[in-house]
């Protein structure tokens, strides 16, 4: 019987982290357009979007860093640390991918549809 409650506590906890990583959809690289913009160009705007992506997503982590020095011990007390982390990761990533869309569009780059 104990063993039953176990497997249902494991279940519960490990149950919706599967179920986020398998959700996540797979990466696909991206192809940036403009019309006039040879390869150069878009490597050099790329890069520079990249790099305001980067900085973005380490200004984020340390935000994370922040907020689990904060609260990390509460969520390890009910189990849910691996839920809030990978929560955390998926959220830092998600606004250092608009901050790169924002920048390319920006610059009056598309994506190749």
């Amino acid at each position: 019987m104990n063993g039953d409650r176990g497997l249902r506590a494991m279940s519960a906890l490990f149950g919706p982290l599967l179920l986020a990583v398998c959700a996540t959809p797979a990466t696909t690289e991206v192809r940036w357009v403009k019309t006039g913009a040879d390869d150069e160009t878009i490597s050099r705007e790329l890069r520079d979007c990249n790099a305001q992506a980067n900085a973005a997503l380490a200004n984020e982590r340390g935000i994370n860093q922040d907020i689990n020095a904060t609260l990390g011990g509460n969520w390890a007390f009910s189990g849910t640390s691996a839920i809030e982390n990978q929560s955390m990761r998926a959220q830092a990533a998600g606004y250092a991918d608009q901050v790169l869309n924002s920048c390319m569009r920006s610059k009056g780059f598309s994506k190749e549809s």
